[in-house]
């Protein structure tokens, strides 16, 4: 096991439960041994590590739950949790941990039963943990065939029924915390992909089972990479970068496009209002005729400057994106508008966070993009109703001056 640090109290769960285990072990015991259980262990303490606030009491309780959570897997196979948690009751009771801590870990080795949906963020973690073999890369030549051979013993599964099972399983059980979700999704929806690969194959017995994963598992030679050119894994990168720098520029250029045209909607139609106003008002006694035209054409040029004032009208949000945000790929801190309000060492945190993980980072892009495109749909609408009411009413005043110029004569 790795080198990691833990209490007295989780050193002598730990030696009961090896000792358990590997005592209850069968010969077909080739998943839920004390390998699983050291791995588990590990990825609970790892995830738990880069988890906010999770205080050292906690760390020990739920360390403590991983090694209970399978110690009686190979003598209750059915609902083996609730044992196990009555085993770390009665040792931890021995040990004269107090109750509300005895409950806790009770309440972790409980929720590692498929069924049970974490309600709390250690729960989580000890979820993750326990299925953090299936975002592994070793998954397949390891957990997924010695739990096969395991299971085989006690009941009837063909491979092609195994495999479909496995894929199931992927789809209904979910990672949970943003470490999980960052370090193993990948790997997971890998296996996935090669579980889906299996499963169209002729495979008849577990003999050929195991050829065709050696097959999907053996990785080509390394080529020797030409000096200064750019591996395949480079050129998508290059080229999405790319094109959210062009799309982004033509986005901006169009939303100055926007704004130049409403400033002079507002500066023609303000020009007509002096006009009106300076030069045809004083004429109206003598001519009476162009009231109507001047009040309509002063109508619709009001109009217009107020259309095009409204599509030029900036927008933010509420300024905060939180932590929990950052942490479930949530928001956007490329526009000002979203962090405006953030203190300045959450932003700063935030910002660490999006430009670690490639995938936030172009989510965030992505929701710039997209978000740009509804602003410009905002001002290309009221643009367009501007133009549409600025040639309503010179036509509109234009056609009313000539009815009333000839009624005059």
């Amino acid at each position: 096991m790795a080198e990691i640090k833990t209490s007295d109290l989780v050193q002598e769960c730990m030696q009961l439960a090896q000792a358990e285990i590997e005592q209850s072990m069968l010969k077909s015991t080739l998943f839920h041994n004390w390998e699983h259980t050291k791995n588990v262990f590990q990825s609970a303490t790892l995830i738990a590590e880069n988890t906010p606030n999770i205080s050292e009491r906690e760390m020990e309780l739920l360390q403590i739950a991983t090694l209970f959570h399978d110690i009686t897997a190979n003598e209750e196979h059915k609902d083996h949790e609730i044992k196990g948690a009555e085993y770390a009751e009665t040792f931890l009771i021995s040990k004269n941990v107090n109750q509300e801590d005895i409950e806790l870990v009770k309440r972790l080795v409980l929720v590692t039963k498929l069924d049970n949906p974490p309600t709390d963020v250690l729960e989580q973690i000890i979820k993750d943990a326990d299925l953090s073999h299936i975002g592994n890369n070793k998954y397949l030549t390891g957990p997924f065939i010695n739990l096969y051979k395991e299971l085989s013993v006690r009941r009837d599964v063909t491979p092609k029924e195994w495999i479909d099972e496995c894929i199931v399983f992927f789809n209904e059980y979910p990672y949970y915390t943003y470490y999980a979700k960052k370090e193993l999704n990948k790997g997971k929806e890998k296996n996935k992909l090669k579980l889906e690969l299996l499963l169209q194959m002729d495979i008849n017995n577990i003999e050929e089972l195991i050829a065709q994963i050696k097959v999907l598992s053996d990785k080509p030679k390394k080529t020797k990479k030409k000096k200064g050119s750019a591996t395949k894994k480079d050129k998508p990168d290059k080229g999405v970068e790319t094109m959210f720098r062009v799309a982004l520029r033509n986005h901006t250029t169009l939303s100055k496009i926007a704004d130049d045209k409403a400033n002079t909607l507002i500066s023609v139609n303000a020009i007509i209002i002096s006009i009106v106003l300076s030069a045809l008002f004083p004429k109206l006694d003598n001519n009476p005729y162009l009231l109507m035209p001047a009040l309509i054409l002063l109508a619709f040029s009001v109009l217009t400057i107020i259309i095009s004032i409204i599509s030029t009208i900036p927008r933010t949000t509420h300024g905060v994106v939180s932590k929990d945000d950052v942490n479930n790929k949530r928001g956007n801190l490329i526009f000002f508008g979203n962090f405006h309000q953030m203190r300045q060492d959450d932003f700063e945190w935030g910002m660490g966070e999006l430009m670690k993980d490639k995938d936030y980072l172009y989510k965030s892009l992505m929701r710039d993009l997209y978000f740009l495109g509804k602003v410009l749909k905002k001002k290309y609408t009221f643009l367009r109703y501007g133009y549409f009411s600025f040639v309503t009413g010179l036509i509109l005043s234009i056609v009313v001056f000539v009815i009333k110029l000839m009624e005059s004569y």
